[in-house]
């Protein structure tokens, strides 16, 4: 047969098709619809265009989730050293908020009996209600103005752990052997002064006279060695300004009230030395108007002939007034004007208007 000749398309007719070679697709070579690089359509690939899940992965941004949590950490880390540090500086600045009380004892110590209290209160057994924060503490207590000197509550404690108020191996003692049941304590301050308050429940009257003499000056019977066994009573809180308690010059009155025993202990805010004696006369009646709880209870166990003569309010001029007797309340007669108070250790008498000292 003879080869067929040469045919030219002619318009309109279709083409010869020519043999199909295989070139890569630019497209497909970055990424495109095709598979890897020189693949071509078809092979491998996916419907839809989703790349298989051996391809290349687009690069995000870089995970920054370890840093940060390490910025975190050393931000907090400082914060707390700094806040630390802020609170070490303040709590040394006011002695501490948590101070342990300081032992120390009062330059001058007095102790003072009354007359009508010891009556009506003069044993558990006829005052057997334990007291409550709220009755120590609260109403007229909370703050206490008497003698042109404004004294506000700053520590509270009332606990029936008596040995826990004092220190000193003989007062320890002293304590237990008055049967003591409960103590409340409390500091006031002022612009002028700041004082110690203590109320303790003992057995009877005896029992208060008993422990207010265990805390007499022990110089006067043994000599200063003895002091240490002997001591006194202690502050609730010893943080600023009682971490100075006992630095300066400083006077305490133990007022027998019956079974109850009330200790009041003041100091001037400006005083640096126990050399340096001046009057605290007038701090000192003003804050034995703690006693006012016990006043209450008097008048509710009174068999109500004095109810009326005196009430439990407070008077400016010779201290409390009160239901004892005619109501006159407490006077400043035991204590000098110049030098502070005189005596140490001494006992007021009593008589029909009240309380009187004795040099």
């Amino acid at each position: 047969m003879y080869p067929e000749p040469n045919r030219r398309a002619l318009p309109g007719s279709a083409a010869q098709e020519p043999v199909q070679r295989t070139e890569p697709d630019p497209e497909r070579s970055r990424g495109g619809e095709g598979g890897r690089h020189g693949e071509p359509d078809g092979r491998g690939a996916r419907s839809g265009g989703r790349r298989r899940g051996g391809g290349r992965r687009k690069r995000g941004p870089r995970r920054r989730g370890p840093l940060l949590v390490v910025i975190l950490a050393v931000v907090v880390v400082l914060a707390l050293l700094a806040v630390g540090a802020v609170f070490y500086l303040r709590s040394s600045d006011e002695g501490g908020a948590d101070a342990a009380p300081v032992q120390t004892r009062p330059a001058v110590y007095r102790i003072v009996d009354t007359g009508r209290m010891n009556d009506v209160l003069a044993s558990r057994e006829v005052d057997s209600l334990p007291l409550n924060e709220g009755e120590l503490f609260e109403r007229n207590n909370t703050e206490i103005s008497s003698q042109s000197i404004d004294f506000t509550l700053r520590d509270a404690d009332l606990t029936d752990d008596c040995s826990s108020a004092v220190w000193g191996q003989e007062l320890t003692q002293a304590v237990a052997d008055a049967d003591c049941t409960q103590v409340g304590r409390a500091t006031y301050v002022s612009d002028t002064y700041f004082g110690v308050t203590a109320v303790f429940n003992l057995a009877d009257v005896d029992a208060s006279r008993q422990l207010a003499a265990a805390m007499s000056d022990p110089e006067e019977e043994t000599g200063e060695d003895t002091a240490a066994a002997r001591g006194f009573v202690l502050a609730p809180s010893g943080a600023a300004p009682f971490d100075r308690l006992g630095e300066g010059y400083s006077a305490s009155d133990a007022i027998i009230s019956g079974h109850y025993l009330v200790v009041v202990w003041v100091q001037s805010t400006d005083s640096e030395s126990v050399e340096d004696r001046v009057s605290l006369a007038g701090p000192l009646v003003a804050l034995a108007n703690f006693r006012d709880p016990l006043y209450r209870r008097m008048v509710q166990l009174d068999d109500g002939s004095d109810e009326g003569t005196g009430g439990t309010g407070q008077t400016d001029g010779t201290g409390q007034t009160g239901t004892e007797g005619g109501g006159a309340g407490r006077t400043d007669t035991g204590q000098t004007g110049g030098t502070g108070q005189t005596g140490t250790g001494t006992t007021a008498t009593t008589d029909p208007d009240g309380i009187t000292g004795t040099d």
